[in-house]
Formats: C-alpha cells, sequence, structure tokens
C-alpha cells in the first residue's frame, strides 16, 4: 500500500509527482545560483529586486514604492539607507510633499543593476536552455497564474520577508 509516496512495511519510498516539491526545488537551486552569481557584485537577491523596483518607478516616493512592494515602511527605510549609503541610490525631496522622499538610482546603481540584470539573464538561460521558446513561454504563463495572489507582481517575497534589518 502507497500512501503519499510512502510503502507501508518496506522501507521504500516512492516519489510521487508533486509541483510544490519541483517547484521548490527549482527555486532554491536557482535562488543560491542567484545569490552567488551576485556575491562578487556586492549585493544579494533582495538589492538586485529592489533596484529592479526603483528602476522601474523612479522619481516615486519611498513610501509608494514600498507600498507597492508590500515592504514595511520601517524596513524600506533600512534597506534604501542601505543602498544610498552605498551610492547606488539617491533621495530627493518631492516638490509637492516635503516630508517624503523621492527615489533615483544613482549612476553606479544604474551600472550594478546592469551587470546584476546579466547575471540573472545567464541563469534564465541555462535554466531554460533544454526548453523550446513556446515551452518556455508556456512555463512562464503556468508559473505566473501559481503565483498570482503570492506576492505583488515582479517582487519576490524575501523583500517583504526575512533578511537582515
Amino acid at each position: 500500500m502507497v500512501a503519499d509516496g510512502i510503502s507501508a512495511g518496506t522501507g521504500s519510498y516512492e516519489t510521487p509527482p508533486s509541483v510544490a516539491f519541483l517547484v521548490s526545488r527549482v527555486g532554491f537551486e536557482v535562488s543560491s545560483q542567484l545569490a552567488a552569481g551576485l556575491a562578487p557584485l556586492g549585493i544579494e537577491p533582495r538589492d538586485f529586486g529592489l533596484l529592479r523596483a526603483i528602476a522601474q518607478t523612479e522619481g516615486e516616493s519611498q513610501r509608494s514604492i514600498g507600498q507597492a512592494l508590500s515592504i514595511p515602511p520601517s524596513r524600506m527605510v533600512t534597506l534604501i539607507d542601505d543602498l544610498e549609503r552605498r551610492r547606488l541610490v539617491r533621495r530627493r525631496p518631492q516638490p509637492s510633499d516635503r516630508r517624503a522622499h523621492a527615489l533615483y538610482l544613482t549612476p553606479a546603481g544604474k551600472r550594478l543593476l546592469d551587470k546584476a540584470a546579466d547575471v540573472a539573464m545567464r541563469i534564465e538561460m541555462t535554466l531554460c536552455a533544454g526548453l523550446a521558446p513556446a515551452e518556455r513561454e508556456e512555463l512562464l504563463g503556468l508559473l505566473g497564474r501559481l503565483a498570482e495572489g503570492a506576492a505583488p507582481p515582479g517582487v519576490h517575497p524575501a523583500l517583504a520577508g526575512a533578511g537582515r534589518e
């Protein structure tokens, strides 16, 4: 008798097909590769994600970008302080609200983002090397449907969750 992939009394363990397991396994491997690829650049995957978000919304307030990414305000301040200290991001007062800060990538931040995007693209190309373009598109669509509601589109949950404060 097999229940949940375990054969009773035989000590034999079967591996049933599991989307959750395979997505977790691939996600772990890709996450590890991305972290290793970004390490020589001096950033972590969450920094890469935040730099990407700022690049896509330059001039938006720190608060609105943080809200869009579901990052609590105190955590957002800490993350932006770190990127600003490393001269990757610049805060500017917003003319319409002196209490708000608009975020911009510095030239160094843009160069670093380009290098990080190259790292991510190489990982993507290696990961999808065995897929035809139509299969890759189909996989993207299916994974996108699975990811709906998990986090804001294009945002990795690690930005709002665990990590150094």
